[in-house]
């Protein structure tokens, strides 16, 4: 019985001495479970990369001016060229000598986008000459009259798509006038004397096709292929237009004396090839050669063209026949064969120095709608140049 109790004694002191170390085990368990805790925190701040850059502006900035850069290419040159000559009494058979002056200035601006397969070629030129001569007046005596002899400009924009190195999708735009009047003849400036002006004509090109791009620096030669292209010939100035009614004209620039606008459609292709040889590039060549023909218009037409063909011939025949009276055909409208158009432009430039040049052009330009005869244009100066490039 004593052993007993002893043994329900020790039992008791058993488990009590059980729980305290249980309650001493939990406390420091905790403990250890803050210290894990801690030394994460550690490694998770020693993970941060303190290296990391922030947000800057001024570098955003130049990345953005690097990237534009990259992108666009832009020329802009500035001309300004003329020649002077004086004869004196003894080298001429006319009182005093004869002078002559001639100014030329030019603006010429290329811009080129390009973003991976598309790039987009936008072009700007504008010329205005004046010169200088004697002419003989109706009382006998000379004097010097200022004359415009150069005078027009011209806007073309191409995109393109590149399907490789060589060849692209294509459209083009193009438009082209002149800045003011052009008269008769040094000697009828009036304004019953003005031929040509802003809007009369002005070209206006559309064009659909492909282009090709030679990979030959030696021979950089590109081609422009248009399949489906259209003109458009604007005629609105009063002054001109005055002119040609004077004339009893039934067209100008080949539209009806009475409307101001004619649209065409047809094919057309363009040639460009431009380089430049020896140190600095001293010489450079460039020509550019651009021909259209109207014939979806011709083939739409050719109805109305032949019965305006048949009119000429029964009008022919009946003035020949002593134009009896009530015998005269029935009038038509006028509808005409489009004959095809070209425009050839060559330019020879010779680079004395950074700032002096000596340039030739010679443009051929042909268009029966405005006249049967080809029209060669040709000048030769020397004088001041700047050119610009951003890259």
């Amino acid at each position: 019985m004593v052993m007993k109790r002893f043994f329900a004694i020790f039992m008791f002191i058993a488990v009590i001495s059980v729980s305290d170390a249980w309650a001493q085990f939990t406390v420091e368990d905790d403990t250890k479970k803050q210290t894990a805790g801690e030394v994460t925190i550690q490694n998770q701040l020693q993970n941060i990369d303190v290296s990391t850059e922030y947000y800057s502006e001024a570098k955003a900035r130049l990345e953005r001016q690097r990237i534009r850069k990259e992108r666009n290419y832009l020329e802009i040159t500035f001309k300004l060229q003329g020649t002077m000559t004086s004869y004196n009494e003894a080298w001429s058979d006319t009182k005093g000598g004869d002078n002559a002056i001639t100014v030329l200035g030019s603006f010429n601006l290329v811009h080129t986008y390009k973003k991976e397969r598309f790039s987009n070629n936008t072009q700007i030129s504008a010329k205005y000459g004046y010169n200088r001569l004697r002419v003989d007046t109706e009382d006998g005596d000379r004097e010097g009259v200022w004359f415009k002899n150069i005078d027009e400009f011209w806007l073309q924009v191409q995109p393109k798509l590149a399907l490789n190195e060589r060849w692209s999708y294509t459209a083009m735009f193009k438009f082209k006038s002149q800045f003011s009047n052009s008269y008769l003849s040094r000697t009828h400036q009036t304004d019953d004397d003005v031929i040509t002006g802003f809007l009369a004509p002005g070209n206006m090109d559309f064009s659909l096709g492909m282009d090709f791009a030679s990979a030959n620096k030696k021979f950089p030669i590109k081609i422009s292929l248009f399949p489906l292209s259209g003109n458009g010939v604007v005629a609105n100035n009063e002054l001109v237009e005055r002119y040609y009614r004077n004339k009893n004209a039934t067209s100008w620039f080949g539209v009806d004396i009475d409307k101001n606008f004619l649209f065409t459609g047809g094919s057309s292709v363009k040639l460009e090839f431009k380089r430049s040889w020896g140190k600095n590039n001293w010489f450079t060549y460039d020509t550019n050669l651009y021909c259209y023909y109207g014939w979806i218009t011709n083939v739409s037409n050719m109805g109305k063209i032949r019965e305006y063909e048949d009119y000429l011939v029964a009008l022919d025949k009946w003035e020949a026949e002593g134009s009896p009276e009530g015998l005269a055909p029935t009038a038509v409208p006028r509808h005409e064969m489009l004959h095809p158009t070209v425009d050839w432009r060559n330019s020879i430039r010779i680079k004395a120095s950074k700032y002096f040049d000596t340039e030739l052009t010679v443009n051929m330009y042909y268009d029966k709608a405005q006249n049967s005869a080809v029209m060669i244009k040709s000048f030769l100066a020397l004088g001041l140049t700047y050119t610009f490039k951003n890259k």
